[in-house]
């Protein structure tokens, strides 16, 4: 398949998608692939609802690879090891109950490591009991003009949620644990996360648009609004309270800057190939899904998913993943709450598309 006939292709399925999908009402995509010269960069809304494809969106998850990628070069730069324990960096107020489980305390024992790649057992203030509405209605709806500290989401994950495991004797996804990376990363480089992002990736990379959200500001101004993202048919993107998500992922950006940072990853230039390959430690998260300290993978599966992919999700829809046998990059978001696996059969589909060129 000629390159032009796949790009008109992924354009026209992708705008199908959302148009029958009566819960989208912004979405974005971007497809590329240096070695086919194949680039689609396209955005799709309701009638009335902006969107342009260069217009900044929110991220959600995605942010946890980045905080990850800060992590990777700390521990090049010997600053500290995923084996210590977060206690030996953070104060006693922030540990002080942590991780209590079965009337015992493990807080003490909880270490870097099993903090990026979700084995410290510890409660997500994001997803448990009635799951991804209870968060909804406690923490962003209940008080949009609330601006969460770090801190404050910890307290509250403490005095509402319940430890899942041990430290280290099982998986359970945790935006807890990276609220405590970010105060990590805050005690290390002693600077505020919003400007560890900046000095460690925006500004090397380029990503002019990039910023972290209630926090920090783009380099650049937009000459496009950023876009919406639906909590159900609430648009929230104004919300003070977004800041609940902070190092798990606060991070608004472009299509084109994400693209810059994937192809950087992927390329081994803004990690290291050894830190890339403890990023790759892989778990089990799901059927076909893993996860390393920080970083998501599909694994190829015969006539279901015949790609691996490397990078991360969102709980809004947003995907930023890489095919390294192929060189394909898939970045985009449907900005629903909710809505990640109508966002990933869109990716997928494009993916797919995308790999027919040549």
């Amino acid at each position: 398949m000629e390159a032009e006939t796949a790009e008109r292709l992924i354009e026209e399925r992708f705008k199908k998608a959302v148009a029958a999908d009566r819960r989208i009402h912004v979405a974005h995509l971007l497809v590329h692939s240096e070695d086919s010269g194949l680039h689609v960069e396209t955005a799709a809304s309701d009638e009335g609802v902006y969107s342009h494809p260069k217009q900044p969106y929110f991220t959600a998850s995605i942010g946890k690879l980045f905080t990850s990628v800060i992590l990777a070069n700390l521990e090049e730069q010997g600053a500290l090891s995923y084996d210590d324990r977060i206690a030996e960096h953070l104060d006693a107020d922030i540990m002080r109950g942590l991780h209590v489980h079965k009337g015992i305390d493990h807080s003490q024992e909880v270490t870097v490591g099993q903090l990026l790649n979700h084995s410290s057992g510890l409660h997500d203030y994001f997803e448990e009991g009635r799951s991804i509405r209870r968060m909804e209605l406690d923490v962003v709806l209940a008080d949009p003009d609330r601006f969460w500290t770090p801190r404050e989401i910890v307290e509250y994950s403490k005095a509402n949620k319940e430890t899942q495991f041990p430290p280290g004797e099982g998986f359970y996804y945790s935006s807890t644990g990276f609220h405590l990376l970010g105060l990590l990363i805050e005690e290390l480089t002693s600077m505020p996360y919003h400007r560890a992002l900046s000095s460690f990736i925006f500004r090397p990379l380029g990503m002019a648009s990039s910023y972290l959200i209630q926090y920090s500001e783009p380099m650049e101004e937009s000459e496009h609004p950023v876009a919406g993202v639906y909590l159900g048919g609430t648009d929230a993107i104004g919300f003070r309270s977004l800041s609940e998500e902070y190092a798990a992922g606060g991070v608004v950006s472009t299509s084109e800057d994400l693209l810059r940072f994937t192809r950087s990853f992927a390329d081994r230039e803004i990690v290291s190939g050894r830190a890339l390959r403890k990023m790759q430690e892989w778990r089990k998260f799901s059927v076909g899904l893993d996860y390393g300290y920080g970083l998501m993978r599909f694994r190829s599966i015969p006539l279901i998913m015949p790609f691996e992919l490397w990078g991360h999700a969102g709980s809004t829809g947003a995907f930023m993943f890489h095919n390294p046998s192929e060189d394909i990059h898939v970045i985009g978001s449907v900005h629903q709450l909710g809505h990640v696996n109508k966002a990933m059969r869109i990716a997928f589909g494009a993916l797919a598309t995308a790999s027919k060129v040549g």
